[in-house]
């Protein structure tokens, strides 16, 4: 003898079903904002970076310039030397930090899982 289930617990299963495909599109909808806002954000890091290096770069080489007229007749050989040991230095330096930051960010989709996180904690309950 089976039982047929009652009417209101197929209504309670499909609020439920409803529920939870509701909060999944809520939190993917969440996961592609974010995924839009750190796209934007990257894209004007990376072009004021490029600028910066641009802009770097020309300093730098109007500086090796300088430091090479200033010291051509007495010890030009050793000043290019220190500058070049000098630059090999700053970039060893940039490396190191960066990794660091690399290896140290946050993972990408942190608020979308910590709410599917908290979602799965509420529907435990």
């Amino acid at each position: 003898m089976s039982e047929s289930p009652s009417p209101k617990f197929l209504e309670s299963l499909r609020n439920l079903t409803g529920s939870v495909v509701s909060m999944l599109q809520t939190r993917l909808e969440l996961a592609s904002v974010e995924l839009a806002e750190e796209r934007t954000r990257l894209m004007k890091v990376a072009l004021l970076a490029c600028f910066g290096l641009v802009f770097f770069s020309m300093a730098l080489m109007t500086f090796t310039l300088l430091i090479a007229i200033l010291f051509w007749e007495s010890y030009r050989w050793q000043a290019i030397g220190a500058i070049v040991v000098f630059y090999v230095i700053c970039a060893a330096i940039c490396l190191f930090i960066a990794r660091q930051k690399v290896r140290n960010a946050p993972p990408l989709f942190e608020s979308t899982l910590a709410e599917l996180d908290k979602d799965r904690e509420m529907l435990r309950r």
